[in-house]
C-alpha cells in the first residue's frame, strides 16, 4: 500500500514530466507544421560514410640503417635508425634464427613450434617473408633445427642470398642446406664434434670444433657437400672464442675474438689462411690479459662484443674491467680497433651497458650499442656520442644489420 506522502510526489513527478515533453515536442511540431508560421529549415540527413576498404600497410623503402633486435619473447622488431622509430616486426616464437636476403626483398626466419604451444607435434620450419609486406610466403619443412637462444651461427645464409645454412643437433650435430630460390632442402651434411654455421662467399660454410680447430665445407650446385679439416687455432679448454664472432660473407674474412681478447683472422675458404692472432689489450697499449684467475683487466664481453665495419676495416669491440670466465659481463666501452694495423683508433665509454654491439656497413655508418634490458643507442662511430636513443625494447636475445 502506498501512503498518501508518496502517492502526491507519484503525481508530481508524472506531471513535470508530461510537461517536460511537451516543451520537447511542441518546437518539432511547430516546425513541420506551415499553419505555425515557422520559418526554422528542415532536418538534413548527412551523407553516407564511405566504405573503408581493406589493405595492407608497407614498410618504409629499405635503407642501409635498419636494424633488426630479436627480442627473447619471440619476433623481431625492425628499426629505422635516422629516427630511433619502430618500422614493424617479424613474426615468429623465441629462440629463432633469422636472416635477411642482401637486398631486404626477403625475411627468413628459423624456427619450432608445436601444434599445443609448449607440446604436441613438432615442426621445425624455415619460414619465408616479404620485405616489404611482412607475408607469410612460404614455409619449408626442415629435418631438424638446433633449439636453443637464437644465435647468428645457428642459422645464416650465403653472400648471395641463394643458399640458407641451419645448425642442428638431432641427436648429432649437422647443418641443414636450403634452397631458398627453389624453396626446399638440398641436403643435410654432418659436422662431427664441430658445430655452427659461419658462411663464406657462396662457396659453403665452416665449423667451429671442440678441439679448437675448424671444419670448412664447400657446396656444389646440387647442395652436395666436401668436407675438410684445418688445424687447431685455438685453445678451446682454456681461451674459447665467442660464438657470435664476426664473419663477412662477402669475402670471408673472419674475426673470432677470445674471451681473453685475442683476435684470431682467417680467411674463410676451401683452404682457409690464418693470420697470427693479436691481441686487442696490446693494441691499446696494455699488456694481454692472461688466464689466470686472478688477473683483473680489460677484456671483451656481453652477448655480441664485436662488429666488424667492412669499407673502414676498423673492429668495434665491448670492453670490461674484470677477470677471466667473465665474458658475459656487458661492456662499459667501446674500443676501436683497425685490423689491418692492430692498433687502437679510440674508446669511448657507454651510457649503458652493452650487451650487442653492431655497425652498418655504408659510408657513413651508425652504431648501435643495445642493453640486455633492450636500452638502445644510436651512436656516432667517430666519437662515441648518442644521436638517438630507445629506452625499453624488451629483453633482448640479439641484434643485427644489415650484410653480417
Amino acid at each position: 500500500m502506498v501512503s498518501t506522502t508518496w502517492r502526491a510526489t507519484l503525481v508530481r513527478t508524472a506531471a513535470c514530466a508530461a510537461l517536460a515533453a511537451a516543451a520537447l515536442w511542441a518546437p518539432a511540431a511547430a516546425a513541420q507544421d506551415p499553419a505555425a508560421g515557422s520559418t526554422a529549415p528542415a532536418a538534413t540527413t548527412p551523407p553516407p560514410l564511405p566504405s573503408e576498404r581493406p589493405d595492407t600497410a608497407l614498410l618504409p623503402p629499405a635503407g642501409p640503417h635498419r636494424y633488426f633486435v630479436n627480442g627473447r619473447g619471440g619476433g623481431v622488431t625492425i628499426i629505422n635508425g635516422d629516427t630511433a622509430k619502430i618500422e614493424g616486426t617479424v613474426n615468429g616464437p623465441g629462440s629463432i634464427g633469422f636472416a635477411v636476403a642482401p637486398d631486404q626483398s626477403r625475411f627468413y626466419v628459423s624456427e619450432t613450434i608445436w601444434t599445443r604451444a609448449n607440446r604436441g607435434k613438432r615442426q621445425d620450419l624455415l619460414s619465408i617473408y616479404d620485405g616489404a609486406s611482412l607475408e607469410l610466403l612460404h614455409e619449408i619443412e626442415l629435418p631438424g633445427r638446433l633449439i636453443a637462444s637464437g644465435r647468428t651461427p645457428y642459422f645464416n645464409i650465403s653472400a648471395d642470398g641463394r643458399r640458407g645454412y641451419v645448425y642442428n643437433f638431432e641427436p648429432a650435430p649437422s647443418v641443414i642446406t636450403v634452397d631458398l630460390v627453389g624453396r626446399k632442402v638440398l641436403s643435410e651434411t654432418p659436422t662431427p664434434g664441430c658445430g655452427l654455421v659461419f658462411p663464406f662467399r657462396s662457396e659453403g660454410f665452416a665449423s667451429l670444433c671442440a678441439d679448437g680447430s675448424l671444419l670448412t665445407v664447400t657446396l656444389d650446385g646440387r647442395g652436395r657437400a666436401q668436407a675438410a679439416a684445418a688445424p687447431v687455432f685455438f685453445d678451446a679448454e682454456n681461451d674459447p672464442v665467442f660464438e657470435e664472432s664476426i664473419v663477412d660473407r662477402s669475402t670471408g674474412q673472419a674475426f673470432f675474438l677470445t674471451y681473453t681478447g685475442l683476435v684470431h683472422q682467417v680467411e674463410l675458404g676451401a683452404e682457409p689462411k690464418f693470420q697470427p692472432a693479436w691481441s686487442v689489450q696490446r693494441a691499446a697499449g696494455l699488456g694481454p690479459a692472461t688466464t689466470a684467475p686472478d688477473h683483473k683487466t680489460w677484456r671483451p664481453g656481453g652477448r655480441r662484443p664485436l662488429a666488424y665495419h667492412r669499407p673502414s676495416g676498423r673492429l668495434y669491440v665491448l670492453m670490461h674491467e674484470g677477470r677471466h670466465w667473465t665474458q658475459k659481463q656487458a661492456g662499459s666501452q667501446v674500443w676501436v680497433l683497425d685490423a689491418k694495423s692492430q692498433e687502437i683508433v679510440r674508446r669511448f665509454d657507454l651510457p649503458t651497458n652493452g650487451y650487442v654491439v653492431s655497425v652498418t656497413q655504408d659510408a657513413a655508418p651508425l652504431l648501435y650499442v643495445t642493453s640486455e634490458e633492450g636500452a638502445l643507442s644510436v651512436m656516432d662511430p667517430e666519437t662515441g656520442k648518442v644521436l638517438r636513443s630507445i629506452d625499453k625494447l624488451g629483453r633482448i636475445a640479439l641484434a643485427a644489420v644489415i650484410g653480417f
